[in-house]
């Protein structure tokens, strides 16, 4: 049986039956930038204080994108490699709470973008 599957998610691309991972350059950093932005506070049990507080700052009934957008900034500047936030706009959909996020980062690998990412 073929499965034609090709599919790229954080930094995982699979075609032709074939995994590739992204270890270098600007396009890991995208990835962990990407992985940063989806993590929630607590989630990791390696190290609880890593994350984004989701649950009490961001799917709350009146965010305060400005409050998330400086939490997200600091953090993703902690992110080992990368240097300068260029770029951080974020915005909300009330109706569908859907959140659109523009990133462009100085790395030690060079500039990311900018590039999108929904959560």
């Amino acid at each position: 049986m073929d499965y034609a599957l090709d599919l790229t998610i954080h930094g995982l691309t699979v075609s032709g039956g074939k995994v590739t991972e992204v270890t270098d350059g600007v396009q890991e950093m995208i990835q962990r930038i990407v992985i940063a932005v989806h993590t929630h506070l607590g989630e990791c049990y390696l190290n609880t204080l890593l994350g984004l507080p989701w649950t009490d700052e961001i799917l709350i009934k009146n965010p305060d994108i400005g409050q998330i957008t400086n939490r997200a900034r600091a953090y993703i500047l902690s992110i080992e490699g990368v240097t300068k936030v260029i770029q951080l706009d974020i915005t909300l959909d009330r109706a569908t709470r859907a959140m659109a996020w523009t990133i462009n980062a100085e790395t030690t690998s060079g500039v990311t973008g900018p590039f999108q990412v929904t959560s």
